[in-house]
């Protein structure tokens, strides 16, 4: 596969794009390897570095205008995601997408979904709530207009207010670390499928009444459902595309936790 292969995109070039797991855009010097890496980040959840996808540290050099010291500890950060991975007289490249890694990542998003959920529920304050209500609006917005680059912002930032009501740090640092090694699978099917698109709207929307009506139960329960559902169309999406590898196979559909 040749080096810095792109795929369709919603991310623009280099330094550009919408920081979407990290925020912001590039900074100080100081910061140099987490900027590279939330840009590289970016590209790879975006499928604009397609798996497989060598990354080359002369055209990343070359891109920012820096030496490879910040481009070797950005590759780090990446394998520490688990985005990239090393191989011998290949450097780095994108971690393929499997379904034994979707397996492993949903199987981990059932429960701790379901915890975040519940525990929002019982800890979500006002600016909590009108944030909640705020991201559900732009949610049905953009599946209106069908515009899937705003759902899928939308998405992502429901979620992690999710998250954030929780109020439980802990938690957040685990659920963030699971979510980068998500959001590429999940930004596949909502690029493939409207089915996701539909299930998600209506699956938030539903997590969100459970929180907002105080009922932890509920929510739990709704958010886990929202992952195994999640899961199954995901799956096929990844089948059904060109990044699916050969003979790869999974569960057909995650236990109950």
């Amino acid at each position: 596969m040749a080096a810095m292969s792109s795929a369709k995109a919603a991310v623009p070039a280099w330094g550009v794009g919408p920081g979407l797991l990290r925020g912001g855009g590039f900074a100080l010097p100081s910061v140099i390897a987490t900027e590279i890496a939330r840009v590289l980040s970016d590209r790879i959840v975006f499928l604009e570095l397609a798996p497989g996808t060598r990354i080359l540290e002369e055209e990343v050099g070359a891109g920012f205008g820096v030496s490879r010291s910040p481009i070797r500890e950005a590759f780090r950060m990446l394998e520490a995601d688990g985005l990239v991975v090393r191989a011998a007289r290949r450097g780095v490249s994108v971690t393929p997408m499997s379904r034994r890694d979707l397996d492993e990542v949903y199987a981990c998003r059932v429960g701790l979904e379901g915890l975040a959920a519940a525990e929002a529920t019982r800890h979500i304050d006002a600016e909590g709530r009108a944030q909640v209500e705020r991201l559900i609006a732009g949610l049905r917005a953009a599946f209106a207009a069908d515009d899937v680059p705003t759902f899928f912002q939308h998405n992502v930032a429901f979620t992690r207010a999710i998250h954030a009501a929780s109020q439980n740090q802990t938690l957040i640092r685990i659920v963030a670390g699971i979510e980068k090694q998500a959001l590429r699978y999940r930004y596949l099917a909502h690029l493939q499928s409207r089915e996701m698109l539909a299930m998600t709207l209506d699956g938030h929307g539903g997590v969100a009444e459970a929180v907002l009506a105080g009922k932890p139960d509920l929510a739990r329960r709704r958010a886990g459902q929202l992952m195994r559902r999640s899961h199954g169309v995901i799956a096929r999406a990844l089948a059904e595309s060109a990044y699916a590898l050969p003979g790869d196979a999974g569960v057909a559909e995650l236990e109950e936790p």
